[in-house]
């Protein structure tokens, strides 16, 4: 996002579902006099650090009059090495006059006069508050903000592609199958600041070297604090292992198995693919560069944001520089309130160095404006869709948001509605490789971030504003209820076609009589060319489109392109429905165009050709369309043309779940009060007869008595 937001501080549960947090950032006060000092609100529903003690944040002004005079002789530089010591004696030698609190220095930080310091106790909001206020007013901080504890958030022929209904499907799915044509993440560098990673054997090629960021000892879990060793020993917890909340209770309220969260989400991003087993990722020929900033509890600020510079390429000081710096970093974690100083900062730097960033928007059903780091300036904001590509119940909503990817709903652990990706299936410690599906906007962010790469790689000079951009812009409208998501669920299609500029020259591709292209996508405004050769004495000439989501229209022209005012047919209902007919076409090319009135996907085009000479008899015919579904008191209309010469024409619905009523009528969409046939039975069997059918076309809808979903909808006519 580029604009500046505000937002009111809260509690957050960014996981896959299920953990929380909080944040505090100090901005904006009557303390002028002291500098440019940053205050806010402590929220009363402040989780600090738990038994890690509450730690600060500061930024240490670097105009301090005691250094320059040491150095005014001389007329040397201040180092940052002088300024670094000066901070560190400042917050040794503090004392606070309101809180009995013994104050230490931690370390410094990646950004330039940032520091981390600590209290030996827990304090209460209004103690960190008060606190937090006599820092300020020393004069010698331009701000003071809470170390806030973030959380996790959360055609191939691998074996379990076909579980990865993520991927492909018309309605939540990412449109990735068309865009492997063009983009696979080659050359392109992914950075997942997460749990870290587990060795797996579907994901370790694709693994470059990482850095564990983490500096707390109960958090790390793993013996050792900073070294170039990300992988996930496990972030399991017991009840009250991470302290208690602001109202005492134990957090977490009971023991916790390791999550695996960042294993899950590098795989998505990356897994291997084309290897002949389990899954696939996005961009499957893109590296991913582990960065572990979350372990037990969670995961500090102040790690987080060292985390974010070093993976896209800058100098964190006792750390091995990062030799792959990140073209797309990927943060599946976050917490309540505003975006911290400190974290924007970070954001700032790493964009400076090219690093474009995708962000979770958490997991409460509530307003993302009010949920960091997804509210910062300068990143992708991602909000969740389920299978039917309306918004997953959990996921947050606003203005923050920018665009929607699948995150799935599930209604039980490791319910196949959610996500499949690389996991372990060790409860504490890792045990051995395993496939496992979640849900959370978690899940949706490396969804996008992974179409991040293929731009990056169609589009290598791509900027992170312009990739930020093309993936807003080429957006497919949502198929079901998502409101306040962002542009729409993003199209990788679409993106990649955007990025290599396929849209501005439109393709030209001769169609076969009788043979249908599948998997038409193409990008809001764009127009696709088609032609067939009508040979002399047709009788007739049929080009007819269904089937995928989003709305392209079709417009045909005798010996020349069609435009949108100029033509010989034109069709353009809502939906991807269209017919042209001609009868007794004239020999020569015909030219048929679709134009995206939205993004559209997975589209089937057809044209035919009557023979006049020997004209063919009446034919059965139909159509199909599976995996339907759609929420309560929501209606989803057809249409289908049935020739001439018809004895019998029979619609039916089957399979699924809930319970959709049929309609069917002959020349207009019928309502629940205007039909020729209305089928109404309990749940989804449901059938049409029409005898003698009246040739021309025909509108079947579903009405939802109740929500439906895995629904096959048919219509079969005969002579």
């Amino acid at each position: 996002m580029t604009t500046t937001k505000q937002f009111k501080l809260g509690a957050l549960s960014i996981a896959m579902t299920t953990l929380f947090t909080a944040h505090t950032t100090f901005a904006n006060t009557d303390l002028s006099a002291q500098g440019n000092i940053n205050f806010a609100q402590t929220s009363t529903k402040l989780q600090h650090q738990g038994k890690l003690g509450t730690q600060f944040i500061i930024k240490y002004k670097n105009n301090n009059q005691s250094i320059m005079a040491a150095h005014a002789d001389s007329g040397a530089t201040v180092s940052q090495a002088a300024m670094n010591k000066q901070a560190q004696s400042f917050v040794q030698g503090f004392t606070s006059k309101k809180s009995n609190v013994n104050t230490h220095y931690v370390r410094p930080m990646a950004l330039s006069n940032h520091h981390v310091m600590r209290v030996d106790r827990k304090l209460s909001p209004s103690e960190a508050n008060a606190f937090m206020q006599e820092v300020a007013a020393s004069g010698n901080v331009e701000y003071i903000e809470i170390d806030q504890m973030l959380q996790p958030f959360a055609t191939p022929n691998d074996p379990r592609y076909n579980d990865q209904w993520h991927y492909y499907e018309a309605n939540g799915g990412l449109n990735l199958p068309t865009a492997w044509d063009s983009a696979t993440g080659t050359g392109v560098t992914v950075a997942v600041l997460d749990t870290g990673y587990r060795p797996h054997r579907d994901l370790n090629a694709n693994i470059l070297p990482g850095y564990d960021m983490i500096s707390n000892a109960l958090v790390a879990n793993d013996g050792d604090l900073r070294d170039n060793d990300a992988r996930d020993p496990g972030d399991a917890t017991t009840r009250g292992e991470c302290g208690t909340d602001s109202n005492g209770n134990p957090v977490p309220s009971s023991n916790r198995d390791s999550s695996w969260h960042g294993t899950h989400v590098a795989g998505t991003v990356a897994a291997v693919t084309n290897n002949g087993e389990g899954v696939a990722g996005v961009a499957y020929d893109a590296k991913v560069v582990p960065v572990r900033v979350l372990g037990k509890c969670g995961g500090l600020t102040s790690d987080i944001a060292d985390g974010i510079i070093w993976a896209s390429g800058g100098a964190v000081s006792g750390t091995t520089a990062n030799a792959n710096p990140a073209d797309v970093i990927n943060m599946s974690l976050g917490g309540g309130g505003n975006c911290s100083a400190t974290t924007q900062n970070a954001i700032n730097q790493a964009r400076n160095n090219g690093s474009v960033i995708v962000i979770a928007a958490g997991n409460d059903n509530d307003n993302a404006n009010n949920y960091n780091p997804g509210n910062c300036n300068g990143v992708v904001n991602v909000a969740s869709v389920n299978r039917s590509g309306g918004r997953a119940y959990y996921s947050n909503f606003g203005t923050s948001i920018d665009v929607a990817a699948p995150g799935g709903a599930q209604s039980f652990a490791n319910d196949s509605q959610g996500v499949l990706s690389t996991h372990n299936s060790g409860s504490t410690g890792p045990v051995a490789d395993s496939y496992h599906y979640s849900q959370g906007t978690s899940m949706a962010a490396p969804h996008v971030a992974g179409v991040a790469a293929l731009i990056k790689q169609a589009k290598p000079t791509a900027t992170p504003d312009e990739i930020e951009t093309i993936l807003k812009d080429t957006t497919r409208s949502f198929p079901a209820t998502c409101n306040s998501c962002g542009t729409g669920i993003v199209d990788a299609a679409a993106a990649v076609q955007a990025a290599t500029g396929v849209i501005i020259g439109p393709v030209e591709e001769a169609l076969e009589d009788g043979v249908a292209k599948t998997g038409l996508s193409g990008a809001k405004n764009s127009e696709t060319f088609y032609y067939i050769d009508v040979p002399a004495g047709a009788s007739k000439l049929d080009v007819t489109m269904n089937g995928g989501s989003g709305d392209a229209d079709l417009y045909l022209q005798a010996g020349a392109k069609p435009t949108t005012s100029s033509y010989v047919c034109r069709s353009w209902e809502s939906g991807n429905t269209e017919t042209c007919t001609i009868d007794n076409p004239t020999a020569g090319k015909y030219w048929v165009m679709l134009q995206a009135y939205s993004t559209y996907s997975q589209v089937n085009l057809q044209a035919d050709i009557t023979s006049g000479s020997n004209p063919t008899q009446p034919q059965p015919g139909g159509a199909t369309e599976s995996n339907l579904s759609s929420t309560s008191g929501q209606w989803l209309h057809y249409t289908i043309d049935v020739p001439a010469g018809m004895t019998n024409f029979t619609v039916t619905t089957s399979g699924g779940s809930g319970d959709a009523d049929l309609y069917v009528k002959q020349g207009s969409q019928p309502t629940s009060s205007s039909y020729e046939c209305r089928s109404w039975n309990s749940g989804n069997s449901e059938v049409c007869t029409f005898t003698n059918p009246t040739a021309g076309k025909w509108h079947l809808s579903l009405n939802a008595y109740s929500s439906f979903s895995g629904l096959t909808l048919s219509a079969q006519y005969n002579p």
